[in-house]
Parts: C-alpha cells; structure tokens; sequence
C-alpha cells in the first residue's frame, strides 16, 4: 500500500506539471515554470512545515538538551530534504524489493530484523541492509500494513519477519526500529504475552522478553507520543499524540526487563518528534545524537557504526 500511494503521488505530481506547463506556457513561460517548481518542490514545502513546528512546539525543560543553532537547524533541513526525494520519491515507491533479506548466517550468528516508521516500507532500510551484509549480519526489512491503520495491527507482519529469522539463526534476533517502528515493536512484545497482569508477573514477563528479541534498538521513536501528531487523523496518529490513551496503556503493563534490553536514539534537532525527550524510554540507554533530523538520524554513520556494534556484540 505504502509503495503504490507513493508511486501514484509521485507520476501524479508529473502528469500534473507537465498538463500545467503545456497549458501556460504559451500564456506565460514564466508562470508555467513556476507552477512546475512549484509541484516538484512540495517535498522541501512540507519538511519545512516540519521545521516551523519545531520552532513552536512544546520544549523540554531548560538546559536538558543542547540548543540547536540556525546554521545546525539549515543543514539538518537541507539533509532532511534530500532524503525525502530519495526516499519517497525514488527508493520507496520504486525499489521497494531491490535489496533482498538475507537469513543465512553462521551457527550462533544474532540476526537482525529492521523495523520502518509511518508511511514507510522495508526500501527505507537499503542502505543498513548492505552494511549489515557486509558485515556477515543477517537481515529481514519488514514492510508494515496497513499505511494508516492502528499500529496493533502491524504486529502480525512483524511477527513473521521475526519467527522467519530466529528460526534460521536458532537466536532471537535483535529489532531495530525508526520512529513509530520502535512504537510496533512494543506493541508486538505486547502480543506476544511480554507484559506484567494479572497472572503474569515481573520474572514471568523478563523470561518472555528474552525468549523473543536479543536487543531492541529505536531511532527517533516518539514513545511518549509527539505534538505534531495532533495534526493527523488517522489511526496510528492518533495513537502518537502526546500521552495518548493507547501510549499510557501500552506502557502501563511492560516489564522492566524491557529498559535494560532497549537503546533510544534522539536528537535535539528532530523534525517529527516533539519535545525531543518523547523520543528516550524510562531506564533505557539513551543515547542523544546532536542536531539531527528525523530521518536523517537513521543514516548518520555513528549511529549506524554503534548499531551494528550492539549486533554484533549480543
């Protein structure tokens, strides 16, 4: 679904700035050029409505991050941009199965099963896929539907992606999820029974948690919830409002195992969770990456170097 919106949204936008400049340009070359740009350029448009509500969003306490200059905040909006045409304009609408998982690996080797955020697919993941084969890491990118559904009912497609790897690496593997992908995650653990309620305690839950996943990773996660999500209306948005009903639920019954199997990566600097903070897990090991955007945080090399640490070392 992910792949055909887009694919529909970018030849669309084509055919319309194509229809708009033979319309105008024998009335005006200079408007039909502009209407064209105009098309084209909604991607930046909308990245930099982004970057206007961070500006206006509720804050995290004074000193708790470091402040974001203008010429951080430019470069972080100049990089989010790029990737936004070469993510949902180019690699996910159209290469959605360029790279292939790869689920063979050496005896006692931990896999890895990637996780997408909102309105992805497994294409986001390309890059992380070639460096984890590089590495000798196996590695299954799952795709998640439905795009505007709840996020409850992405759990079964991530179920599979991760009983397909532990039944090949004989290990639980290590999930590693961007933005509401971390929140998926959670909410699979949920499924699975890794939850402390009534007749299941705290011993009971750990023993769960560890059965399933090695380690759970999440970059630019809104675990809290964040302020711009009050401005979309489907499903999963509004299960990431900030202290939202299905957030304080899902957080109510999780073990405490859960923090000391988890790394959050946040920045002070991201475009889509507000206050940055949303993005850490209570008693988790938190880890700030300094004026990065949303998804540019999930490219940056020291975040990817450090991952792929974590991998290799559970």
């Amino acid at each position: 679904m992910n792949a055909r919106w887009q694919q529909a949204a970018i030849l669309g936008s084509w055919a319309l700035a194509l229809a708009w400049l033979g319309w105008q340009w024998p009335r005006s070359p200079g408007l039909a050029l502009a209407g064209v740009a105009a098309l084209l350029l909604v991607p930046a448009w909308s990245v930099g409505l982004q970057f206007v509500c961070l500006l206006v969003a509720p804050r995290d306490p004074m000193g708790a991050l470091p402040r974001v200059s203008a010429r951080a905040m430019l470069r972080a909006f100049l990089a989010e941009v790029g990737l936004a045409y070469r993510i949902f304009g180019w690699r996910q609408p159209f290469r959605t199965h360029a790279v292939a998982d790869v689920v063979e690996a050496p005896a006692g080797r931990v896999g890895v099963v990637l996780v997408h955020g909102y309105l992805c697919n497994r294409a986001f993941w390309q890059p992380w896929q070639r460096l984890l084969a590089a590495r000798g890491i196996p590695c299954i990118a799952v795709t998640l539907e439905p795009a505007w559904g709840a996020i409850d009912d992405c759990a079964p497609d991530l179920d599979a992606a991760v009983r397909r790897m532990t039944s090949a690496t004989q290990r639980p593997p290590v999930l590693i999820g961007h933005s509401m992908g971390g929140l998926v995650i959670r909410a699979w653990l949920r499924s699975r029974g890794v939850i402390v309620c009534e007749g299941v305690n705290e011993a009971q839950a750990a023993r769960r948690l560890q059965a399933h996943v090695a380690h759970v990773i999440t970059l630019a996660t809104p675990h809290s919830g964040t302020w711009i999500a009050h401005f979309s209306h489907s499903v999963n948005s509004r299960q990431m409002r900030l202290d939202s009903g299905w957030l304080r639920e899902l957080a109510a019954h999780e073990p405490q195992a859960l923090a000391a199997r988890m790394s959050c990566w946040y920045s002070n600097c991201d475009n889509l969770v507000m206050p940055a903070l949303a993005a850490t897990y209570p008693g988790a090991d938190n880890r700030l990456i300094v004026d990065q955007a949303h998804v540019q945080m999930a490219f940056t090399p020291e975040v990817m170097q450090a991952c792929v640490e974590q991998v290799e070392q559970a």
